[in-house]
């Protein structure tokens, strides 16, 4: 028996390797251009952009792919051409989930309904979702809602779509700026994924803390 009715994921950074799937295209971006960059500093550079590009007005995730490349290697001096955004939003859809994704969604599934709340466009989730290879039983993206997170806009969006009451429903996700804060500000009951040992952020305290993705279906049928 389960303690909550749906058991809703944050995708990007909690079931796909994001950071990977990114630093990954960018080293490469990097290599056919024969560019020396530093790559960290890239990547928190165009993090902060994409960030400031998903609280404006809404536009298609691809296209925020576009943009927030095309203004990060101006920043950084490198040269840019449109087929580079053509191809960082080519290669999202092949961004790898984590190794225990996939078994652990499968036996969270005999316990809860699972879906995914997640700041892409329709086409590049459900590519995703083939990679993990396990059937959600809803999908809610910032396409369908028409806003990203962290506007609180899309939860309740999504607790629309699901016609459950929020505490039955458990939001799990590694970030707190994205997914945390704005899930229990519309009462969802949340996880914190910390897959790498991060210190507690201050502000937002989840109502669980996961360092390993396997524990999830145990507290999920703890009582």
């Amino acid at each position: 028996m389960s303690r909550f009715a749906w058991v809703t994921f944050d995708c990007y950074g909690t079931l796909i390797d994001w950071d990977e799937g990114i630093r990954s295209f960018l080293r490469d971006l990097l290599n056919r251009k024969g560019v020396n960059a530093d790559l960290d500093a890239l990547h928190r550079r165009w993090e902060a952009i994409q960030f400031d590009l998903i609280q404006r007005e809404y536009r298609p995730y691809k296209d925020i792919l576009r943009l927030s490349l095309a203004e990060t290697l101006k920043e950084f001096g490198i040269p840019h051409a449109p087929e580079d955004g053509d191809a960082f939003a080519a290669s999202m859809p092949t961004w790898r989930p984590f190794p225990d994704v996939p078994p652990t969604l499968r036996e969270l599934k005999r316990h809860a309904r699972i879906a995914i709340i997640s700041n892409t466009d329709n086409d590049i989730l459900q590519e995703s979702v083939k990679l993990m290879g396990v059937e959600f039983d809803a999908l809610i993206t910032a396409e369908d809602a028409k806003v990203y997170k962290p506007s609180p806009c899309i939860f309740e969006f999504a607790l629309r779509r699901l016609n459950e009451a929020p505490e039955r429903i458990l939001h799990v996700a590694f970030g707190f700026k994205y997914d945390l804060a704005p899930a229990k500000q519309v009462g969802m009951t949340t996880c914190w994924l910390n897959r790498t040992g991060e210190p507690m952020p201050e502000g937002v305290e989840p109502d669980f803390v996961l360092t390993d993705f396997r524990q999830l279906p145990q507290l999920v049928t703890t009582p």
